[in-house]
C-alpha cells in the first residue's frame, strides 16, 4: 500500500487529521466532483479506486492518474476553495475518508507542518502535470505508451507481480490506458500489439504485464 503525506506527518498533526475524517461511500461511476465544483474536502481512499481526469468538450477525457488505496485527492481546496480544474470519478465502489474543507483550515493554522506538506504536494503535482504536457506535445503515441507504462510500473510494482518472472502486472484496462494517452482505444491497441510482439508486454482482460528490464531500457524513466 502506498504511503501518503499524512502518514509521514509527526504524531500530533497526523492524529488531528485522522480525528477529523468522516467516511464516504460512492458507487462505481459516481462523479465525486467535476471541474465546475469545489471539492468538499480532502479525501483519502480506503478501498477501491478513482479516475483523476481532465474533461474536454464532446466527452473527450484525459486520464491523469488512477488513484488507489491510501492515495489522496482534493488538495486544491486547501489553497483557494475554488472549483478544481479536474474531475474525480469512482472507478469501482469506493470508500474514502474525507476531511471537510471547513475543518481543514483550522487544522492548517494549528499545525504548520500540514501546510508544509501541502506545499510539497502542490510542487509534486505541478511536476507531474508538466511531464504529461511534455508527453502530449513532444512524443509520438508509441513513445507516450512506453513512457506511461514505465511510470505505472514504477508506481505499482509493489501491487503485484505478473505470472512470468521479471514482469509487473498493471491492473488497467486498455480503455483507461487510451484515456491516459489522449488517444483512441484502436490506436493504442495497435501500439500494444507491436509491444507484445517485441515481448515488452503481455495483455489480458483489464491487465497488462510489463517486462521491467526491456521497458526500462526503452523509456527515459528508470525502473528500480
Amino acid at each position: 500500500m502506498h504511503e501518503n503525506w499524512i502518514d509521514r506527518l509527526s504524531e500530533a498533526p497526523r492524529a488531528a487529521l485522522r480525528a477529523a475524517m468522516v467516511l464516504r461511500r460512492f458507487d462505481r461511476g459516481a462523479l465525486i466532483y467535476g471541474r465546475t465544483e469545489a471539492p468538499q474536502g480532502l479525501y483519502v481512499i480506503r478501498a477501491g479506486s478513482a479516475l483523476f481526469c481532465l474533461d474536454g468538450v464532446g466527452g473527450r477525457r484525459l486520464l491523469l492518474k488512477i488513484l488507489r488505496e491510501n492515495e489522496l485527492f482534493g488538495e486544491t481546496v486547501a489553497f483557494d476553495g475554488r472549483p478544481a480544474p479536474v474531475s474525480i470519478e469512482a472507478r469501482s465502489e469506493l470508500f474514502a475518508e474525507m476531511i471537510p474543507a471547513s475543518r481543514l483550515g483550522a487544522l492548517r493554522a494549528a499545525y504548520p507542518e500540514i501546510d508544509q506538506a501541502l506545499a510539497r504536494v502542490a510542487m509534486a503535482n505541478l511536476r507531474a502535470v508538466l511531464d504529461i504536457l511534455e508527453e502530449q506535445a513532444l512524443l509520438s503515441l508509441a513513445e507516450r505508451t512506453i513512457q506511461r507504462l514505465a511510470i505505472l510500473c514504477r508506481e505499482d510494482q509493489e501491487v503485484g507481480k505478473g505470472e512470468r518472472t521479471g514482469y509487473v502486472r498493471l491492473h488497467i484496462s486498455q480503455s483507461d490506458l487510451a484515456a491516459a494517452l489522449g488517444a483512441s482505444r484502436q490506436a493504442v491497441n495497435s501500439v500494444l500489439a507491436e509491444l507484445e510482439a517485441s515481448a515488452l508486454v503481455q495483455r489480458g482482460f483489464r491487465w497488462i504485464d510489463c517486462n521491467l528490464t526491456r521497458l526500462g531500457q526503452s523509456s527515459r524513466y528508470s525502473i528500480p
